[in-house]
């Protein structure tokens, strides 16, 4: 029981990297806002990110955690400050809660949706070509996973969407570092990721349009 109460190193980190920039700004909560219901952080948390303001609404949350550590709201709020972040194209955070959300409160019936959540999150944070590879393969891994896992689950078609998606995206990677390692004659390297290539076959036969990027952010990518 006790593993479930403990923050991972991760997440304590990142929790107190909030409080520490809460405390170092005017949006910080006031020091007697302590000792108060539950329910209190938790209608303040909301009212906070209705304002727009995550950084008071995630402090808002850590008062709710540390002294509400067996709330039956901890739950919500993560899955709703989760969201919250995501809008904000906010994806670490975002993965963050979902995450501790799985250690808290994952269960039979809510586990898949959890991790379509966080599948998301890590999507929608490739947001760059050629950039974030070992991000681009542990979404494609934890995609394929969840296929194993949960063969029946109502999101296995939006997965298997961005699992199709993630795939292309790592084909044109694998392409445009084979033409790198060819121009500069390391033609081992480049057979290398040919043959990368050639072990998911099957995706060469998809019909897609390359991605292009702006002129500004192709002179950074190689």
């Amino acid at each position: 029981m006790l593993r479930w109460m403990k923050f991972s190193l991760y997440g304590f980190c990142i929790l107190v990297f909030l409080g520490a920039c809460s405390s170092k700004t005017n949006s910080g909560l006031a020091l007697d806002e302590v000792n108060k219901p539950a329910d209190y952080w938790y209608q303040n948390m909301l009212k906070e990110i209705r304002n727009d303001d995550l950084e008071k609404a995630d402090s808002y949350f850590v008062s709710l955690q540390s002294e509400h550590l067996n709330s039956p709201l901890l739950g919500e709020a993560m899955l709703i400050l989760g969201r919250a972040h995501m809008q904000k194209e906010e994806y670490l955070l975002a993965g963050f809660y979902f995450d501790e959300f799985t250690k808290r409160f994952g269960n039979a019936e809510n586990i898949d949706f959890v991790q379509y959540l966080k599948l998301q999150a890590n999507y929608f944070a490739f947001g760059k070509r050629y950039r974030d590879q070992q991000l681009l393969m542990q979404s494609i891994n934890e995609a394929k996973a969840f296929d194993q896992k949960y063969p029946y689950s109502r999101y296995r078609p939006m997965v298997d969407t961005m699992l199709l998606k993630l795939e292309l995206a790592n084909l044109s990677l694998n392409k445009e570092i084979i033409k790198l390692y060819e121009r500069r004659g390391k033609e081992n390297a480049a057979e290398f990721y040919q043959q990368k290539i050639n072990e998911n076959a099957w995706i060469k036969d998809v019909y897609y349009k390359e991605a292009h990027s702006p002129w500004y952010q192709r002179i950074f990518e190689w």
